[in-house]
């Protein structure tokens, strides 16, 4: 959302996310102030009623869903100067855990990763329909920097790129499992003029599905109109999932 989300840009920017009509929205970079809490009341005009959020003035993740979830902020149990608000776990009624996330950059992510790598082991051998979505801040090295793309010496690098990998062995990358072989960026820096052709895009907004929930993935596409009409830095991911109870589709 681009630091909390600026004033003149919520109500476009949610307008957008309704246009998807998913049954649970993943807002990474929320703040628990102003802005925040006017995104509070416009999701929740819009029917989506269950919320959850680290309380923290800096950036963390939203979770609101139409339907109940049980929230756990911090399910790692990080300190407090480990970026606690990075991740937010959300379990619902028909067995799905969800977990929204905004990793820090460089290497202050290490341990959420390493959290998350351990969560996607427990999920599999428990056979827990389980999704990580969000703001990774991390990727391949090779084709999720643009920069890099088609050279035969990286120009840039993830400085987590080895727990990143480890994390795609357990869990499968939904939107790569969907393109095989294709290449986009999620992210490019911000900016109000108009935009120009460069190669600094990165694709650091991603979501990972356990074994058990591969099956139910139906389609993962990114929405690069948020970027585009300038509401904020990243594109938006929609995932969408064959039901158990309903319909889940859920968009960071």
């Amino acid at each position: 959302m681009r630091s909390g989300g600026t004033r003149a840009k919520i109500d476009a920017l949610l307008q957008r996310c309704f246009s998807h009509d998913c049954d649970a929205l993943v807002l990474p970079e929320f703040r628990d102030n102003a802005s925040g809490e006017r995104i509070r009341e416009i999701l929740l005009d819009n029917g989506y009623v269950h919320q959850a959020a680290y309380p923290h003035k800096g950036n963390g993740v939203l979770l609101a869903a139409r339907r109940a979830f049980r929230p756990t902020p911090n399910p790692f149990g990080l300190d407090e100067n480990e970026y606690p608000q990075a991740v937010l776990q959300g379990d619902f009624e028909d067995g799905l855990r969800l977990f929204g996330v905004y990793l820090p950059g460089q290497d202050r992510k290490r341990p959420h990763l390493r959290c998350l790598i351990a969560a996607a082991e427990h999920c599999n051998e428990a056979g827990i329909d389980a999704m990580c979505i969000g703001d990774l801040n991390s990727g391949r090295n090779e084709t999720d920097i643009e920069a890099n793309v088609g050279r035969a010496r990286l120009r840039d690098s993830f400085s987590t790129a080895d727990l990143y990998a480890e994390l795609e062995r357990h869990w499968t990358e939904a939107w790569l499992y969907r393109h095989p072989g294709k290449i986009e960026f999620s992210w490019y820096p911000f900016r109000l003029e108009e935009q120009t052709p460069r190669r600094n895009g990165w694709r650091i907004d991603k979501a990972f599905v356990s074994r058990s929930l591969l099956p139910r993935l139906i389609s993962a596409e990114y929405d690069h109109g948020f970027r585009t009409e300038l509401l904020t830095d990243h594109s938006g991911l929609i995932v969408t999932l064959s039901p158990r109870r309903g319909n889940d589709s859920v968009p960071a």
